[in-house]
């Protein structure tokens, strides 16, 4: 599968699941919101704070959860932007 990049995206929410394991984030380009899913990438939950412009590199892909489908990052490598 293709790894994209997306650069200086605004992280909108960011919190730790499954024990601090993986990291979900909500990053915002404009007026744009799309969901982010870091497996293993969880000790990255203290690195980085909402409000946040980060480069992220990761594969698209649809989430289906209770019965809804939604486009999602699978985060493979996150940065700050400079």
């Amino acid at each position: 599968m293709p790894i994209f990049a997306f650069k200086n995206l605004k992280i909108d929410s960011i919190r730790a699941l499954s024990d601090g394991k993986h990291i979900k984030l909500t990053l915002k380009e404009n007026n744009n919101i799309i969901n982010a899913i870091g497996f293993n990438l969880g000790y990255l939950a203290e690195e980085y704070t909402i409000g946040d412009k980060i480069d992220v590199a990761g594969v698209l892909e649809i989430n289906s959860f209770n019965g809804v489908d939604s486009l999602q990052i699978n985060i493979k490598d996150i940065m700050k932007s400079v």
